[in-house]
């Protein structure tokens, strides 16, 4: 990894792209013509996932710090502690009921936190390992327990449902709503791409090229995108499972992948920069390796 490494990206409400930074106290954005701004947030810790909140501000987790963070609009930043220690907060995102919602990794907990600071954990069994979550189309939240080979469910009151994956060990890593309401998922140890419905079956699709299924995110064009950063691939998903592979290039690594508010995907590389990637497979790259001012 560079200096100023992007990792984690979100798509905000005010249509940038935002990004954390892997080995900086940074959170950035970089606008949809390519200017990247960054701010400093406590250099104690970092930003290992973020999303918009439904109050407009940048919401990130910090597992480090054992933390919450929230960078507003007006740029004041404020983080709420976790109450039990090394819980290892990971994936985080918007809630159906206006909260934010996270999973915490080691603490085998999601959390449910107001955009006021009010904080509800809902335990689940231990050797769980959420880490990636998000709100689906039928009002819970789904996530992606990579020790527990499951993906589970959780309503807005806190119910909890978990399903397991057929093949054994298949780490599910990156998890999105698909377009046809179902939830989508990949498997970091088996180069396949899942599908959950709402009621829990579980389809898997084996990916055409080896190279580890990384991140995914849906396309303006109603088709599932992956990343693959071993093979320098992105792959597209079709919701009936059909595959098209793209090929990046050498000096391009894809790691996390989201939707932008201009129909593009955009997506972070490890190496410094961020990439710009059209439904039709056209693909702009912007170092991001060096401050920039928008």
């Amino acid at each position: 990894m560079t200096a100023n490494s992007p990792y984690a990206i979100t798509s905000g409400l005010d249509g940038g792209l935002w990004f954390a930074e892997y080995q900086h106290p940074h959170v950035a954005r970089i606008s949809t013509y390519g200017l990247v701004r960054r701010y400093e947030i406590d250099p104690d810790g970092f930003a290992e996932r973020l999303c918009a909140g439904p109050d407009g501000a940048i919401w990130f987790t910090d597992p480090v710090e054992n933390r919450i963070g929230r960078l507003a609009s007006d740029e004041k930043l404020a983080y709420v502690k976790l109450p039990n220690d090394k819980s290892g907060p990971t994936g985080i995102t918007s809630g159906p009921d206006g909260n934010l919602w996270f999973a915490e990794h080691a603490g085998d907990r999601i959390g449910r936190l107001s955009p006021t600071g009010t904080l509800t954990e809902f335990s689940l069994p231990k050797g769980a390992g959420p880490g990636e979550i998000v709100t689906g189309s039928d009002g819970n939240l789904w996530f992606a327990e990579d020790k527990g080979n499951r993906i589970g469910r959780i309503a807005p009151e806190g119910d909890i449902k978990e399903f397991a994956i057929q093949t054994p060990g298949a780490t599910p890593g990156g998890i999105t709503a698909g377009p046809d309401r179902n939830v989508w998922f990949t498997e970091l140890a088996t180069d396949k791409v899942g599908k959950i419905t709402p009621d829990g079956a579980i389809t898997e699709y084996p990916v055409p090229e080896k190279g580890v299924p990384l991140s995914i995110a849906v396309g303006s064009d109603g088709n599932l995108w992956v990343t693959m950063a071993r093979s320098r691939l992105i792959v597209r998903v079709s919701t009936e499972g059909n595959f098209s592979v793209f090929r990046a290039g050498e000096t391009t690594v894809p790691g996390f992948i989201t939707a932008g508010s201009d129909g593009n995907l955009w997506f972070t590389e490890p190496n410094g920069k961020i990439a710009k990637l059209s439904t039709s497979g056209a693909l702009t790259e912007y170092v991001v390796s060096k401050p920039y001012g928008d």
